[in-house]
């Protein structure tokens, strides 16, 4: 590789709430990102379950981390887990989930930022959504040229705010949709049966809707928080 592809490089961070989001908005887009070469971190907020009443927690938070850490060697990403509690984020200072972005960002340098959409219905998913978008500002010197916002399953689909409007759409090939497929059979856990919009048919069926938004056979879409070209 030239030095001149080396440094138009992307290097690719992707912010998640909970392990599996990342994958549920933008695991083919990770995929192809992958597949060009470009440098991925995930940073993954929580790995708790303390929203699910007579869990074994300690187990449900070892498991979750397991998952995470083989989907980031899925994608060949580089791995951050914080611990933030499930469903309890509006319990902490925003500007301590900002400053553990911020952490990652100036310590991995990432040109390109993908997070949350602030329309879902988690509080732990808009929060996150915030907290990345004051991380992100541009201030003088910043590596970050793009912040992009995804969408997943159960939680965009139900927000009762703003509606989610994608208006950037990353074509998935069939390489990229089986990984992402791959990816989502480590989160079997958290994966639901037919007709649950987490179902791993539905998720197909959103993926061929947002590929017939644009010509393609399959995409995910994004809302552009902020794009310097």
């Amino acid at each position: 590789m030239s030095a001149q592809q080396k440094k138009r490089r992307e290097r690719v961070l992707a912010v998640a709430a909970h392990a599996d989001d990342e994958t549920l908005g933008a695991g083919g887009t990770l995929a192809t990102h992958a597949a060009a070469g470009s440098d991925l971190c995930l940073l993954i907020l929580s790995t708790s379950a303390l929203s699910r009443p007579g869990a074994d927690h300690a187990a449900v938070n070892a498991h979750r981390r397991s998952c995470a850490q083989q989907v980031a060697a899925l994608y060949g990403a580089q791995l951050h887990l914080e611990d933030l509690p499930d469903n309890q984020f509006d319990t902490r200072p925003l500007l301590d989930v900002t400053r553990r972005i911020e952490s990652v960002i100036a310590d991995f340098a990432p040109t390109l930022v993908y997070t949350h959409a602030a329309a879902d219905l988690s509080r732990d998913h808009q929060i996150t959504a915030h907290a990345t978008a004051a991380a992100t500002r541009p201030q003088p010197g910043t590596s970050v040229r793009t912040v992009l916002a995804y969408e997943v399953p159960s939680a965009t689909g139900w927000g009762i705010t703003t509606a989610f409007r994608p208006t950037w759409h990353q074509p998935l090939s069939t390489h990229a949709v089986k990984v992402k497929m791959q990816a989502l059979r480590i989160y079997d856990s958290e994966m639901r049966r037919w007709p649950h919009s987490r179902s791993v048919e539905a998720i197909r069926a959103q993926l061929a809707h947002r590929g017939a938004h644009v010509g393609v056979n399959a995409s995910e879409a994004f809302e552009v928080i902020r794009h310097m070209a």
